[in-house]
């Protein structure tokens, strides 16, 4: 285990979101000098925007120069979920978005096949970056189910329709998708969501993605309940740490209110791996031991946001550097428990 070489993975916009190349290229560049191996690719992980070949070729090339592996990407499910009404800032998920122009679990017919066309569009660039993994999120409108049941079973007929018509081309691509665990969601309506998904695709196409953060916020009674229930379909991973959230704030009356109290405490800090950091609650033992039974491939994939200030480079390559150094020892776990 001495010699073993040491892989880490850290996503893309770790320090920010921008979507300009100039930044973008920074900040892999970043990844590269603070010694990570992997990525996975999350630009434009939300929204509706389409890639270009062109821009595939640059994010590959840019990809090769500085010697990252992107084996994974982060999809867009279409649309934006937070914004602010009336100066309210608002995270929508409880019904249908009617705003939303590519959507692959629309009712309207021509939005959900532009959504099928923007799956598609990221399995291309998964294609040309060499990724075999596309973590996508699935709103689901649990609010809308409970008021009228009826909405639930055209809901699911819309994301059958659309996994049926991507299904072959994905497979084709050699990418599968990996259904993330998410927040402002009760666990009952992903439960529900997972086993029937998973019922009726086979796990050459469909699988999930672990966000370990989430886990802590919205499973109350045992936070590794989704890795523990789904880990042997289990193809990629966000992995962070943050200190949950009480009941009183979760389950407030105020739905929006209890909704963005998640989003805040959905801190993203750093794995706290060996217990050197001032900051987190989870097992990273307990997960190691999980991670190195999915059928995924290493290393498992860190999902943070940097505390740097702006403009100090310095800074943020330091704190790349300690998170580097959690991701290895995470991964040294892993294939300690994968040696046993």
């Amino acid at each position: 285990m001495s010699d073993m070489k040491l892989l880490s993975s850290c996503e893309t916009d770790y320090s920010n979101d921008l979507h300009n190349w100039n930044e973008i290229e920074r900040q892999i560049s970043f990844l590269a000098k603070a010694g990570f191996t992997h990525t996975q690719w999350m630009q434009n992980w939300e929204g509706e925007y389409m890639y270009s070949r062109s821009e595939m070729f640059q994010a590959r090339d840019v990809l090769r120069h500085y010697n990252i592996h992107a084996h994974s990407i982060h999809a867009t499910e279409g649309g934006k979920r937070f914004t602010t009404i009336d100066g309210k800032p608002i995270f929508r998920n409880r019904y249908r978005l009617e705003d939303i122009r590519k959507d692959y679990t629309s009712k309207n017919e021509y939005l959900r096949l532009a959504g099928v066309d923007l799956l598609k569009n990221r399995i291309d660039l998964c294609t040309h970056i060499g990724a075999s993994v596309m973590v996508l999120h699935m709103q689901l409108p649990y609010v809308l189910f409970e008021e009228k049941p009826e909405e639930k079973t055209a809901y699911y007929r819309q994301v059958m329709k659309s996994f049926d018509e991507i299904e072959e081309y994905a497979k084709a691509a050699g990418v599968r998708i990996a259904l993330e665990n998410m927040i402002c969601t009760p666990q009952e309506y992903q439960d529900e969501q997972f086993d029937l998904l998973f019922d009726r695709y086979d796990d050459d196409f469909l699988g999930f993605g672990y966000d370990s953060g989430h886990g802590a916020l919205m499973c109350r009674e045992d936070h590794y309940h989704f890795l523990k229930k789904y880990h042997e379909r289990m193809y990629a991973t966000h992995l962070q740490d943050n200190e949950s959230i009480s009941d009183e704030l979760l389950f407030q009356e105020d739905g929006d209110a209890a909704d963005l109290a998640v989003l805040k405490h959905d801190a993203h800090w750093i794995p706290n791996v060996d217990g050197s950091l001032d900051k987190g609650i989870l097992d990273w033992d307990l997960i190691a031991k999980y991670v190195a039974k999915a059928p995924m491939q290493l290393p498992a994939d860190f999902e943070v946001v940097l505390s740097a200030k702006a403009g100090d480079l310095d800074d943020e390559l330091n704190q790349l550097i300690v998170c580097r150094k959690q991701a290895e020892l995470f991964y040294k776990k892993v294939m300690e428990y994968k040696n046993k």
